[in-house]
């Protein structure tokens, strides 16, 4: 590394720099510098051609993120990005694919209404299709429909009466 004479050595963005090359120099996670994640020559060597090419975070909101997650850090492969953007650019995310467009699980839940957690269980604890699994509305459950409140019992009293066979 360069001397740093760029007076930027207390900034965010420098900081930003630090952590880069950190993460892949001193990978204690095994997710950068295990997994052959490297920082391009160029940065590696000059805080100075990072901050040309990358130049100031829009807000205080947003770091550093690669845009392929198996890619190193380069200049065509990073950008600023928030925290929303980088959740959804991780290995860990599932892509679904319906009516020949792909997507993340959060992704057709905005579209369907339906919960990610609920497509998950859809797919993985009932077996369902993709297909059923987001076409498929949520039955939509209303406190007053409850059966013991219909019955006009606690709800303990409902179960214990169905648990001695006294409710069908």
């Amino acid at each position: 590394m360069s001397n740093y004479k760029h007076g930027m050595s207390h900034t965010r963005v420098f900081k930003i720099w630090l952590g880069m090359i950190d993460r892949c120099r001193n990978d204690r996670t095994g997710n950068y510098g295990q997994r052959g994640i490297r920082v391009c020559p160029q940065w590696l060597d000059s805080f100075e051609n990072f901050y040309s090419d990358m130049g100031e975070p829009p807000t205080t909101r947003h770091s550093i993120d690669r845009k392929n997650v198996n890619g190193d850090y380069e200049p065509d492969n990073c950008r600023w990005a928030t925290r929303t953007l980088q959740a959804r650019n991780t290995r860990r995310n599932t892509v679904l694919e319906f009516h020949g467009e792909k997507r993340l699980i959060v992704e057709w839940s905005e579209e369907t209404g339906i919960k990610p957690s609920t497509i998950c269980v859809r797919l993985y604890n009932l077996g369902w299709s993709i297909e059923k699994t987001l076409s498929t509305p949520v039955q939509q459950r209303f406190r007053d429909e409850k059966p013991w409140k219909m019955m006009g019992l606690s709800r303990s009293t409902y179960y214990r009466r169905k648990n001695e066979g006294v409710l069908a």
